[in-house]
């Protein structure tokens, strides 16, 4: 009898019987899930940086591009100050530039205030606006 049970137990039947190494299909199946699940979230997170990434980046560029005119305007003569804008495509394809003059004051004691205005459209379409507002003395 001693022998059919030692038999029975490398056979893997009876009490002595061992779990073979390793995972079980249902085991695999929720690791494979999990990790997918992980993943999903992460692809989200990803996509949603690079678009915030780009925005940053276009709204530093857009910056830029106001205090370049704001300083143009700055080492312009007073008289020669006027509203105006860029032409299309101006400083960049994807940037337009405009800006106003408000003149206060009298000679030789007047005041102006540059307002540059950059709008841009963001990668998913957003219309935005940067705004740099300045005083220039005569």
């Amino acid at each position: 009898m001693k022998g059919g049970v030692r038999r029975a137990a490398r056979a893997g039947v009876g009490p002595q019987a061992r779990a073979a190494p390793g995972f079980t299909l249902l085991e695999v199946l929720m690791a494979v899930g999990v990790i997918g699940a992980v993943l999903l979230a992460l692809c989200g997170v990803f996509l949603l940086s690079y678009t915030n990434v780009d925005y940053g980046g276009r709204l530093t560029r857009a910056t830029e591009y106001a205090h370049q005119k704001a300083e143009d305007l700055r080492n312009t003569p007073f008289a020669s100050l006027a509203n105006g804008n860029d032409p299309s495509g101006v400083p960049e394809a994807a940037f337009t530039r405009s800006w106003t003059i408000a003149l206060a004051g009298t000679a030789p004691y007047r005041l102006a205030t540059v307002t540059v205005t950059v709008g841009f459209l963001s990668e998913t379409g957003r219309p935005s606006t940067v705004q740099v507002v300045t005083q220039l003395s005569e």
